[in-house]
Formats: C-alpha cells, sequence, structure tokens
C-alpha cells in the first residue's frame, strides 16, 4: 500500500477523521503499517492521555 492507503486507513482504524500526519512516499509492508499504528498509538497513550490526567 502507498502512504496514502496509509493515511486512510489510519483515519478509519483509529477513527480520527482528519488526521494528516507526515509520512515517506513508498510502498509500505502490513508489517510496517502495523509499526506505524503502534508507534501512534503509544505516543497517544504518552503524551496526550497525561495531559489529561
Amino acid at each position: 500500500m502507498d502512504h496514502t492507503d496509509v493515511l486512510e486507513r489510519l483515519r478509519e482504524e483509529l477513527k480520527i477523521p482528519f488526521f494528516n500526519g507526515k509520512i515517506e512516499e513508498k510502498e509500505y509492508t502490513e508489517e510496517e503499517y502495523q509499526k506505524i499504528k503502534a508507534d501512534l498509538i503509544q505516543y497517544f497513550d504518552d503524551y496526550v492521555r497525561n495531559v489529561e490526567n
């Protein structure tokens, strides 16, 4: 999948419809996609949730 497919899939799966992250323009494997998704979730947990608490 290319970078636009990755962004669209992240928007849908993470339920953030206006997400527009900057990622490299290349072909991504499923493993690379899962790593990006896990990193975003970790970022949210580390930085966004900490502000809420």
